[in-house]
Formats: C-alpha cells, sequence, structure tokens
C-alpha cells in the first residue's frame, strides 16, 4: 500500500472568509506522489453511492493508513489556526475517494443548495483535489435572507426553514447544480480547482462544489473530478 509522501516545500497559505473571518488554509503541490496515488485509487478503489450525506456521486473508503499519512503532517497547523485546546483529540471519520457522476435531473431539492458538513464547530473538512485536469472549484456562500454562511445548533432550522420555504415556493422536481450566481445566495469567496492543492475548512461554513457540467461528470477516477474527502473531528 502507498501512503502519502508529504511535499516538504509545500507551505499553508490562509484566507479568512465570512462575516466571522473563518480561516481557510490552502496548501498547493501538498504531495510528492500523486501519480501513485491516483494510480493506487484507479487499481483499487470500489466506489458506489451512498445515502447518509447525500452526496452527488460515489464513493470509495480511504485506507486508514493513507488518511493517517494524510492528516498527521496536517495537525500542528490545524491545532493553531483554529485554536483548539492541546486537551481536545484528533479524530479522523467518514473519509473517502469521491467522484461526481449525478445529472442535474437526478438531483434533489437540497443537492441544489450550498451545504454545510456539521453544525459542530471542531469538526474541520479536509479536500484534496487529485485529478490532473480542469475541473469546478469550492465556493462559500452567505444566504441573502438569513445573513448565514456559519450553520450552527442555534440557525440550523432557520436555515432548513428558508429552504423549505424557497422550494416549496418553486413548484418543481427540476433542479440543477449550485453556481456562484444564484438568487438565494451571495458568494464571497471562490477557491479554483488546481491538481494536488489540498484545502482545509470548518464543516459549518455553506459552501458547494462549482460544477463543470463539462468536465465534473464523470465516474471514472482516470478523468472524472477525483478528490479525497477527509474529516477530522476534535473532541
Amino acid at each position: 500500500m502507498v501512503n502519502i509522501k508529504v511535499n516538504p516545500q509545500a507551505a499553508p497559505q490562509i484566507t479568512f472568509v465570512g462575516k466571522d473571518k473563518t480561516p481557510v488554509i490552502i496548501i498547493d503541490d501538498y504531495i510528492s506522489n500523486l501519480d501513485e496515488i491516483i494510480s493506487q485509487v484507479v487499481k483499487n478503489a470500489q466506489f458506489k453511492g451512498e445515502e447518509v450525506t447525500k452526496y452527488p456521486g460515489v464513493r470509495s473508503s480511504i485506507p486508514k493508513p493513507i488518511v493517517v499519512s494524510y492528516l498527521k503532517p496536517l495537525m500542528k497547523t490545524l491545532y493553531k489556526v483554529y485554536k483548539f485546546s492541546q486537551d481536545l483529540q484528533p479524530t479522523p471519520i467518514d473519509n473517502c475517494f469521491s467522484l461526481i457522476t449525478q445529472q442535474p435531473d437526478e438531483l434533489s431539492a437540497m443537492q441544489s443548495w450550498p451545504h454545510f458538513d456539521t453544525p459542530n464547530p471542531n469538526l474541520i473538512a479536509v479536500l484534496h483535489y487529485l485529478d490532473k485536469g480542469n475541473h469546478g472549484g469550492t465556493a462559500f456562500f452567505q444566504h441573502n435572507k438569513s445573513g448565514i454562511d456559519r450553520v450552527d445548533d442555534q440557525n440550523k432550522d432557520l436555515y432548513f426553514k428558508h429552504a423549505h420555504d424557497y422550494f416549496s415556493a418553486l413548484n418543481t422536481d427540476s433542479f440543477s447544480y449550485c453556481t456562484e450566481a444564484h438568487s438565494e445566495f451571495s458568494c464571497y469567496q471562490k477557491v479554483a480547482y488546481k491538481p494536488n492543492r489540498l484545502l482545509i475548512f470548518p464543516g459549518q461554513l455553506l459552501h458547494s462544489t462549482l460544477v463543470d457540467l463539462e468536465t465534473d461528470i464523470n465516474g471514472n477516477p482516470e478523468t472524472g473530478r477525483l478528490s479525497a474527502n477527509m474529516f477530522v473531528s476534535f473532541s
């Protein structure tokens, strides 16, 4: 099994987004063995659909040794940037290689809106872009009517109420992928897709893939929008 080899020259860039100036970390050229990892995914991954997260595609679990090699070098940075107490212990959860496969007409209502991963402030999303092609990046959004850009236990019900009201008024079963120009949201930050780019942010932030309909909907790990999606919970 080939594990991640972190590029010693890779350095984090931090940008502060949204009303709370939440840190988002970008690390370009994160690993030095990108081709090996992609080859391993192509040969060994077993992609299938899943219903828990409503991801619009297929996923394959990342073997634990690879997850550890991905995340262990990041721990010092995560504790520092997100100001986690040293008393909190990191636990990786829900770690998958992912490919977008659903056509727009197969989406549910909520899959067409920006989403949040969790209301838990101590869960950090780690996203690694793997495929060497041109694909859609990631955008961060603020809901216009409520002002919500980061979902927590206090405002999540309000966010879902606005979603329910919006989709009830639409009276349609046909939806499309979220774009940066959305009637209900303002896109305030975009992070472009770049092969071997690592993107790290709190799972509370409202975000969405900006799906490129020409290149991204592809279940082939050699040519599709292959990414590694990982989460670290500090508790």
